[in-house]
């Protein structure tokens, strides 16, 4: 099923759902459930992230004795690590692996192979801007999730920073050790929802009428994949331009064709070294941006068709583009979900 990243009111609103706050004196990781279907104002459906937490995934919680205990299927030392962790007391290993953060710039002050408890990441954050503060602004959430949904579970922890910001890590134990399998930061304007088997779906503006959303999977070995990501242009304000590989691109005119009724959709999935490669599709909208695409639209006659045409770029249909990314996700063993 094709998906576009337009309504991120709707993403936010589905990570609010995930929401369950711990404090100093009890941190839980627990669950809670939501099946998410997000549908764009341009007709097209979006499934976020299958849900976001089970209502019947199993909680971790402080015992007054100071032991812990669980109902899944991990052993007894794997839950006292990612309880030592959420106390304060364990560390995890950061490795650099699936690390995707910009502001919270964990590369920047994290040391690979050194080992990390969440005050010490906290604290190390601090640093991150020699311009402004950088400051944990609440408390740490922790969630226990399944990513590759194999039935032993990872710890997902998120926290704000200064308010507008917040960091989200995955942490997964090995032989004995915990390890920072994945790092993300959002901020008031790029939302950030994790699936309870590992889907991640990121979205935000990049302007008034443009809307970017990238699709990414943790599988059951914590190893972080990245899916596709789609920028979204509804209404076309001046020329258009359409990146072909990298940061390369051509300049499409849209004088005299009917902008305030057509969207764009450049799809980008990476190649074996990590460079972009970029398809195109553009659909027709109606006043309330609702897709009205037809056939008719993709004839070789149609204007915008061979205006994309003679700056040398291939436009696809919204069922090519369906094709190319099943291909995709079957490569990278992306679950049916998210495809």
């Amino acid at each position: 099923m094709k998906k576009t990243g337009i309504v991120f009111l709707l993403l936010i609103l589905a990570l609010a759902v995930v929401g369950c706050s711990s404090n100093k004196d009890e941190k839980t990781a627990d669950n809670k459930s939501s099946e998410n279907a997000v549908t764009n104002t341009s007709g097209k459906d979006e499934k976020a992230a299958d849900s976001n937490v089970s209502e019947n995934a199993d909680t971790v919680e402080n015992k007054k004795d100071g032991e812990t205990d669980t109902e899944t299927d991990g052993s007894k030392d794997e839950t006292n690590l990612y309880q030592a962790f959420m106390d304060g007391t364990g560390s995890a290993k950061y490795t650099g692996s699936g690390d995707r953060t910009s502001y919270l710039d964990t590369k920047a002050v994290l040391e690979v192979g050194k080992s990390y408890t969440w005050d010490d990441i906290s604290k190390a954050l601090e640093t991150v801007d020699e311009f402004s503060e950088v400051k944990q602004s609440g408390d740490v959430t922790y969630h226990m999730i399944d990513c590759g949904k194999d039935g032993i579970l990872e710890l997902y922890a998120e926290a704000p920073f200064n308010e507008e910001y917040t960091l989200y890590m995955i942490v997964k134990e090995f032989d004995g050790e915990l390890q920072i399998i994945f790092t993300q930061d959002g901020w008031s304007r790029s939302s950030v929802l994790v699936g309870e088997n590992g889907e991640v779906i990121t979205g935000g503006s990049a302007g008034a009428a443009v809307h970017v959303s990238d699709y990414a999977y943790i599988d059951a070995e914590g190893k972080y994949k990245y899916y596709y990501g789609v920028t979204e242009t509804l209404t076309l304000f001046g020329d258009y331009y359409a990146f072909t590989t990298g940061d390369d691109f051509v300049t499409i005119p849209t004088e005299g064709l009917d902008s305030e009724h057509i969207g764009i959709d450049d799809y980008y999935i990476e190649d074996e070294n990590g460079g972009r490669v970029h398809y195109h599709h553009y659909f027709m909208i109606d006043d309330d941006f609702n897709d009205i695409t037809t056939d008719a639209d993709y004839s070789d006659d149609n204007e915008i068709k061979k205006r994309f045409a003679d700056a040398g770029i291939k436009t696809y249909t919204s069922a090519e583009i369906d094709e190319i990314l099943s291909t995709k996700g079957t490569e990278l063993n992306i679950p049916d979900t998210m495809k």
